[in-house]
């Protein structure tokens, strides 16, 4: 138990070096710093919120912090797993040199952009209060972050591995984000569109961006079927990943 506990605690304060380190470099030299890191939501948000607030957005409750939660939470994932799927094949050197937990590289990435969320969320925050709306159920926030990460995890630990495999996987992805930017409920509501609720049943961000807004805007409880299927969703992405991960590390310096 004291031996796991030990590689847990290393392998968390190698991530954090690593995150800091990598968040200094992308803001040294910079005048604008971390406002770099607020520009791209702030300028989707007002662009999206600018053509479909009268159109989608007008039968949604606080559609402006409906807009702004989706696209911080959707562009954490999008961020997250995108920089970590190269990391190992990017690393090369260091991973044929060196010995170390490999999964450092991609707690690092989570971590890094845990810094830009925090940034955003503060915005987040500020937009309610300018709306002179209820930021009681931002307490709970932190929780859902905590599984969100979980599941982020996960998937980033199975797509860097596949990627050691198949060089191709990041055009792949990319191209797969597009469509699930679109499939998922972000910007418009999915209201009585049957075919659109059901293939969301199995869109494990739609889960987990619903449990936020329910929660965090709308101060209540999401449903029970929704809070299962996101636990479910987040137990299965991080047991798969790390499992991948876990046996085929091993193989990564001679296949990178």
């Amino acid at each position: 138990m004291q031996e796991r506990y030990d590689k847990v605690k290393k392998l968390f304060n190698l991530g954090f070096v690593l995150a800091r380190a990598g968040y200094k470099l992308k803001t040294e030299g910079s005048y604008l710093g971390i406002f770099w890191y607020l520009l791209d939501p702030i300028f989707t948000f007002l662009l999206l919120w600018g053509i479909f607030a009268d159109r989608l957005g007008r039968g949604i409750d606080d559609y402006p912090l409906y807009l702004f939660l989706g696209i911080i939470a959707f562009s954490f994932f999008s961020r997250v797993t995108i920089e970590s799927m190269k990391l190992i094949v990017d690393n090369r050197w260091i991973v044929r040199s060196i010995k170390f937990p490999y999964e450092s590289l991609v707690l690092a990435s989570i971590l890094k952009n845990l810094f830009s969320l925090f940034f955003e969320t503060v915005l987040l925050i500020i937009l309610a209060l300018l709306l002179r709306q209820s930021v009681a159920g931002f307490i709970f926030f932190p929780v859902i972050l905590f599984f969100f990460c979980f599941f982020t995890y996960g998937v980033s630990l199975f797509l860097a591995t596949l990627y050691v495999y198949f060089c191709d996987l990041d055009n792949i992805w990319a191209y797969f984000s597009r469509l699930l930017w679109f499939a998922t409920p972000i910007f418009y509501q999915i209201g009585g569109q049957n075919k659109l609720l059901i293939l969301n049943s199995f869109n494990p961000l739609y889960l987990f961006i619903s449990i936020f807004r329910e929660i965090v805007i709308y101060s209540r409880m999401p449903s029970a079927s929704l809070t299962m299927a996101a636990l479910a969703f987040t137990i299965l992405s991080f047991t798969a990943g790390t499992a991948a991960f876990t046996k085929l590390k091993c193989r990564f310096p001679e296949k990178i």
